[in-house]
């Protein structure tokens, strides 16, 4: 479960309260499930839920939603896929200014598993394969005519 140290780092990054609290920040897993498949891979999955609570957070909470945002964007993608639900969050207004946070994560972490030398195995947690974000220009320049066995169909011809 690797991601929950790297969400914790990249927070301390962005917020340096939470180096300087980290009783500010708290985590924890629930909901977890082990996901593996009968075959030849003998790796498996971490899947969770990982609850993320800040407490006593004295900036702009879109702030901290914007730095998780960000940091699904390698970690996680698929939580911003389009057509993805989100996730859900909890707020308690302490007061004008401070406010305690929790924060859910639906999060993967996919563990392969190599044979070693001496009947032992490697054991490593993959990175997140980058999204797939087609470039418009690398698409060339789109879509200008329709043929069907020979004749143009869209746009219709000029005559």
């Amino acid at each position: 479960m690797k991601k929950a140290d790297l969400l914790r780092a990249a927070l301390v990054a962005a917020h340096p309260d939470f180096a300087k609290n980290p009783d500010h920040l708290t985590m924890w897993v629930e909901k977890g499930r082990i996901s593996a498949r009968l075959g030849p891979q003998r790796g498996f999955s971490w899947e969770y839920d990982l609850n993320v609570l800040v407490s006593g957070f004295v900036d702009d909470p879109s702030w901290l939603m914007f730095w998780i945002c960000d940091w699904l964007r390698t970690q996680q993608p698929d939580l911003l896929a389009s057509g993805a639900e989100g996730f859900p969050f909890e707020v308690d207004i302490l007061n004008e200014k401070t406010v305690d946070l929790q924060i859910t994560l639906s999060l993967r972490d996919i563990v392969s598993a190599i044979p070693g030398p001496g009947g032992r195995w490697d054991l490593a947690t993959l990175a997140e394969p980058a999204p797939m974000i087609p470039d418009a220009q690398a698409l060339g320049p789109g879509l200008t005519s329709i043929w069907v066995d020979g004749q143009q169909v869209a746009p219709l011809p000029a005559d």
